[in-house]
């Protein structure tokens, strides 16, 4: 029932959409593998996924129609946002910012748009156009002393230099951006510099470095909930376990990668994700759905113009056709990633050439410009020497008189406020000990008086039951004597007897001063051992309070004989060994948490 409302209400959603070819499909696919396949058919067009967020700018931007600063941040907004999901149009609104930033003169707009321009070639392959664009960048941002533009920046200029596999100047790049990065407290960063450097040692197979690296960013963007990270963290280590034949490790971050990139419109991810999954599949010998998988792959690849995806589909379906023992088919996925291949070797290279002629560029461009710089600062060196000279003097004399006097009274001011909050912190540390002392003084005292009141209770019992002796002797006396009325006289003292013998009043009243001195002592030793009788509880009690054999005896009115044989008893209930102390053992048990 659920799966019939699913397709429905998805049914209504791709109609709408014209997609409806797509849906049908995939529904003669029984079972779960249904929900897996109508899954895949949404993941593989990320561009249905939601856009709210742009179109959200983009009425904002169509409702504002002043040309100011604002609508460059807007335009650089929205151009921002284009990245993971198309990098022409990121481009186009980068060129409007950039246009818009030199016309009003907006220094922040113009670093910021060159740099979405920059970003936007990188993703399209065009990587001379993204050097210069954010060479650019680069150099607005230092004159601005934009640190974080900076950084973001040589960040940018690393992935550059990574797809020309320039691999220690993008490492380079990367330690410096990190070290910026760590300085400005940019934890994210950090994170997504530590994916980039994570993917060129998987290049390297340096695999144990590699893993460190993408485990690390993995956990950062986790803490910092950015999903686009996540999915680039997980696809990375996707890879890398596959690498090393770990296919179960590969699947479970592959998957990973592939739910969290639909949900931000990750098209490059998106592709290598769905190709890689088709690859896992095959060496799964889950061959028809890996099939599925590398011709999505393969069909997003073609629509977004991502050759180097499309080569990856051509050579893993070649690999998938063998395996089906599909001759034919095999050779004509070989013939097509032999001529794509060709086709992208050419086009590196030519990119190499290029990257190699851009940079002689750049180099002899900055030469001319330095040497220009130069002469130009000599000449007016000679003309302004003297007022120069003057004005350095005076301006240096007042600002050193003026930093002097602030720090001066920066100082002065530290210091007051360090010896203040010492001050406070010292008092405050002293209140808190005198009131711990007190306290701890008030508890012993407490305890102090409760257990004295308990051993005066139990010394009573001692006297009384010694008065008790004394009149059975002196009864015993008279009852051989044969003078006075004996049986009057033995009648009222055995009464005496019999008033003082019957302590259960008087065990009540000690059991409740001994259960607020030691309080959950019953409790805890009822639950540890729950055959214990009354009479044992009375023993355990007078021995946590430490009377010995003959002063127990006295208490209880027995003999010290029964009084052994009750300890004999009670400690065979309380399961001890004959090495094990009694009174040791109720200690312990006594300061076990309830």
């Amino acid at each position: 029932m659920l799966v019939i409302i699913i397709t429905v209400f998805f049914a209504k959603v791709l109609l709408f959409l014209g997609k409806v070819r797509t849906l049908f499909s995939f529904i003669q696919i029984p079972g779960c593998m249904f929900l897996i396949a109508l899954y895949s058919t949404l993941s593989s067009n990320p561009l249905l996924a939601s856009t709210q967020k742009i179109d959200s700018l983009l009425l904002e931007l169509n409702s504002y129609h002043k040309e100011d600063p604002i609508k460059v941040d807007l335009l650089n907004t929205i151009g921002f946002e284009y990245w993971i999901v198309d990098a022409n149009e990121s481009i186009r609104f980068g060129k409007d910012a950039l246009k818009l930033s030199k016309k009003l003169v907006y220094p922040n707009g113009e670093a910021k748009a060159n740099r979405i321009i920059g970003v936007g070639y990188w993703a399209l392959g065009n990587l001379n156009k993204a050097l210069e664009y954010l060479t650019n960048a680069y150099k607005a941002y230092e004159a601005l002393q934009d640190k974080k533009g900076l950084a973001n920046t040589r960040l940018n200029i690393g992935m550059v230099y990574a797809d020309l596999q320039e691999y220690n100047k993008a490492l380079n790049h990367y330690e410096q951006a990190i070290n910026e990065f760590t300085a400005l407290g940019l934890k994210g960063r950090i994170a997504t510099t530590f994916t980039k450097i994570g993917t060129i040692l998987i290049e390297q197979h340096k695999y144990k470095e590699a893993q460190k690296y993408l485990t690390d960013a993995l956990q950062m963007h986790t803490d910092n909930g950015f999903t686009y990270g996540i999915s680039e963290a997980h696809n990375r280590l996707g890879v890398l376990y596959l690498n090393r034949m770990e296919i179960e490790q590969a699947s479970y971050h592959i998957k990973k990668s592939m739910v969290l990139g639909s949900a931000v419109s990750d098209v490059d991810g998106l592709t290598n994700n769905l190709i890689t999954h088709g690859k896992i599949l095959r060496l799964s010998n889950d061959l028809d759905q890996a099939e599925t998988e590398l011709k999505k792959g393969l069909e997003i690849a073609k629509e977004n113009k991502l050759k180097k995806y499309e080569l990856f589909a051509y050579e893993e379906l070649k690999e998938l056709k063998k395996k089906q023992s599909n001759l034919e088919e095999a050779f004509l996925f070989y013939d097509k990633y032999n001529t794509l291949k060709d086709s992208l070797f050419n086009l590196e290279k030519s990119k190499q050439i290029a990257y190699l002629e851009f940079e002689n560029e750049l180099e002899r461009k900055d030469k001319e410009l330095s040497m220009l710089k130069t002469q130009e600062k000599k000449d007016n060196l000679i003309k302004l020497m003297l007022i120069l000279t003057v004005i350095i003097i005076s301006i240096c004399g007042y600002v050193i008189y003026v930093i002097s006097n602030q720090r001066a009274k920066k100082s002065k001011e530290l210091s007051a406020k360090s010896q203040e909050l010492l001050e406070s912190a010292y008092a405050l540390a002293q209140k808190d000990l005198e009131n711990s002392e007190l306290k701890r003084q008030e508890l012993k005292q407490q305890l102090d008086f409760k257990n004295k009141e308990l051993t005066s209770y139990a010394l009573n019992f001692i006297k009384k039951n010694e008065v008790v002796e004394q009149l059975q002797n002196t009864m015993n006396d008279i009852k051989k004597s044969s003078s006075i009325n004996k049986d009057k006289l033995i009648t009222d003292i055995k009464k005496i007897i019999q008033k003082n013998l019957s302590i259960d009043k008087d065990w009540e009243d000690f059991s409740r001063f001994f259960e607020d001195a030691h309080q959950g002592f019953y409790s805890k030793l009822k639950s540890k051992h729950e055959d214990l009788s009354t009479n044992d509880l009375k023993i355990c009690s007078l021995i946590r309070l430490n009377f010995n054999v003959k002063e127990t005896a006295s208490i209880l009115g027995i003999s010290p004989e029964s009084v052994k044989t009750a300890r004999y008893r009670l400690r065979k209930k309380l399961e001890l060994d004959s090495k094990q102390e009694i009174l040791t053992h109720l200690l312990c048990l006594e300061k076990m948490q309830d």
